[in-house]
């Protein structure tokens, strides 16, 4: 019988150093159409980086202007991502930028993360 072998994973607690928060937009209560407030849903530290050629590809049918990928650990039912959401990452060259979810999944390359694709539309 072998020995167990344990390999550490990819990454790190200390990578996760980027601070950001995921909302959503609500109607406000006036009666003129339109959304302004926003509902905080979950804040975590994020590995934030730009998108690789397999993340672009996801995102080859949306118009984008600038979009990243960002690796959290998996909150389970704590926190379930949608397209419906939108995040800010807490960064002075990410600032004033509203980041919209456009993929979000398991990360099956490092277990219990997500990997979200997020992208700022034109």
């Amino acid at each position: 019988m072998k020995p167990f072998k344990y390999t550490p994973p990819k990454i790190q607690g200390g990578e996760l150093t980027t601070p950001v928060v995921f909302y959503e937009y609500m109607p406000h209560d006036s009666p003129e159409p339109g959304e302004e407030e926003r509902k905080v849903l979950y804040e975590c530290f994020a590995n934030v980086y730009n998108p690789s050629m397999k993340d672009l590809q996801i995102l080859n049918n949306t118009s984008t202007v600038e979009s990243i990928t960002l690796n959290i650990r998996d909150p389970y039912k704590d926190y379930i991502a949608t397209t419906e959401h939108y995040i800010e990452i807490d960064d002075f060259r990410y600032k004033g930028k509203r980041f919209n979810v456009k993929f979000t999944g398991p990360d099956l390359e490092k277990n219990n993360y997500l990997k979200i694709i997020a992208a700022v539309g034109t």
